[in-house]
């Protein structure tokens, strides 16, 4: 794994991109599916949200199988959703959704660790229906803290699931070759990440100053963000490509 230059991650956005747009129809619609299936999981009563928590990392292989199939001249079909769970490495994946799940809980532990008195302040007012300015006031620093902590974490630990999924290593190997891929990578990650924050950013003012915030607004930013997830996990296939080379998928051979 050579390192690469902060320009590496545009060019996997630029790649992700292109993926997209070859079958923008087929990529939506297995997103639709995996956003379903996990609305139907965070309905469950008791554990529900902990379990969407833990088959995150399912609905993630779901969406890169479909950028594979598309980069190797297939369709990405609905069905993909299933493939995680089909997987004969299923539990290592669902190792990676309860790192994820330790991940979320650190990060809500940071945010009330740092945030407990706002957030107390801020449920009072809402019993009230008082809502003032004062009440939110602390409430940055934990939000900011538990979302920098969230979203280190699934960096370093991005590419786990593809390398579980796809090289059939077990959850302990496949989390440190992610963690080494992406420090050594850190700079093009970054910019990778900057630069998406940025496009969602930019793309939600220019929605709301064509259609301000009306119900199509509303709508044209909830579109936006569907977009937004689609084009992560484009970007994120175009990173573990140039990473580790292209998946091997059931019709070619294994390795010698």
């Amino acid at each position: 794994m050579e390192k690469l230059p902060a320009r590496a991650g545009w060019h996997w956005i630029k790649q992700g991109w292109m993926l997209f747009r070859k079958q923008p129809g087929g990529m939506m619609a297995l997103l639709f599916v995996c956003m379903f299936a996990s609305l139907f999981i965070m309905l469950l009563p008791g554990l529900g949200q902990i379990l969407w928590c833990v088959l995150m990392p399912m609905f993630s292989v779901a969406l890169l199988q479909g950028c594979a199939e598309i980069d190797q001249g297939r369709r990405a079909m609905p069905q993909f959703l299933l493939a995680g769970f089909q997987s004969p490495m299923r539990k290592h994946l669902l190792g990676v959704g309860a790192v994820n799940l330790l991940l979320m809980l650190l990060a809500m532990l940071a945010i009330y660790a740092i945030s407990g008195d706002a957030l107390e302040a801020l449920g009072a007012a809402q019993v009230k229906g008082v809502l003032k300015p004062g009440d939110v006031e602390g409430l940055f620093g934990g939000l900011l803290t538990g979302s920098l902590l969230y979203m280190t974490g699934w960096m370093l630990t991005s590419l786990a699931a593809p390398l579980i999924f796809w090289q059939k290593m077990v959850l302990n190997k496949a989390l440190f070759f992610s963690v080494v891929a992406v420090l050594r990578a850190l700079k093009p990650f970054f910019s990778a990440v900057a630069i998406l924050h940025l496009i969602y950013f930019i793309g939600v003012q220019i929605v709301v100053l064509v259609l301000g915030v009306t119900q199509l607004g509303v709508a044209g930013i909830f579109t936006l963000f569907l977009i937004s997830l689609v084009l992560v996990h484009c970007t994120l296939y175009s990173a573990y490509v140039q990473i580790f080379g292209p998946p091997r998928t059931a019709d070619q051979p294994p390795k010698v």
